[in-house]
């Protein structure tokens, strides 16, 4: 359990290799210690191994409201909407004071059409009990990206001044590989908090790869 708290603290401190090395040392086996691993997991966008450790916990303790939080969370993280509001929903009734229990109900909800009335009220109830910082989403991603778009605007501000052809030229030549490098790590960046770059790279390789069909490789004799 100690390890698991670690590494929560790992992952809200934004030090994901850390965080991620420790899950990967933990073997959780009861309700308690599934539901903690699972949401470590889902603060380091991996709802994939999240949701099987939340339903694990949910089956063990089917009346914690925190194991279906998890499995509303990390299906939310899927963009299975109604599979999250529905883990979200049981979270509430079983912990209706739990202010992210109504969190994850809002945020799932505001995916649906037709429900922004019942969403708003989940949100306001949430920071009712927990104040704004309850409304955080666990694994929400930064906009650190965005950033890299500043140096870019500023590159095509300066080339649309009157410049020495070879000054004008360069600008032209830094502004068109400035925009791969923006395009190259918004694409591949690491999915997955904790990720190295090669790591993510071999995913996806593997995501990209296709088996043989039946008969392909073989030559016939």
């Amino acid at each position: 359990m100690e390890l698991l708290l670690k590494a929560r603290e790992l992952a809200l401190a934004r030090k994901f290799r850390e965080s991620r090395m420790l899950v990967r040392r933990v073997r959780p086996r009861s309700a308690e210690e599934l539901t903690l691993a699972a949401s470590v997991l889902v603060e380091l966008r991996d709802p994939k191994a999240a949701l099987p450790l939340a339903r694990r916990a949910v089956e063990l303790a089917p009346d914690d409201w925190r194991g279906h939080l998890v499995v509303a969370d990390a299906t939310f993280q899927q963009r299975s909407w109604d599979e999250s509001v529905a883990a979200a929903r049981r979270a509430v009734e079983l912990g209706p004071e739990e202010a992210a229990a109504h969190r994850a109900l809002g945020v799932a909800l505001n995916r649906r059409i037709g429900d922004g009335r019942e969403a708003r009220r989940e949100i306001r109830r949430a920071r009712e009990l927990g104040g704004r910082a309850a409304l955080r989403t666990p694994g929400r991603r930064g906009a650190w990206w965005f950033l890299l778009f500043v140096p870019l605007a500023v590159a095509a501000g300066l080339s649309m001044a009157d410049w020495p052809g070879g000054v004008g030229s360069l600008l032209d030549v830094s502004r068109a590989l400035f925009t791969m490098v923006c395009l190259l790590l918004v694409f591949t960046r690491p999915g997955r908090a904790g990720l190295t770059w090669s790591e993510r790279i071999a995913e996806l390789r593997a995501a990209r790869a296709r088996p043989a069909e039946p008969g392909k490789g073989a030559v016939d004799g």
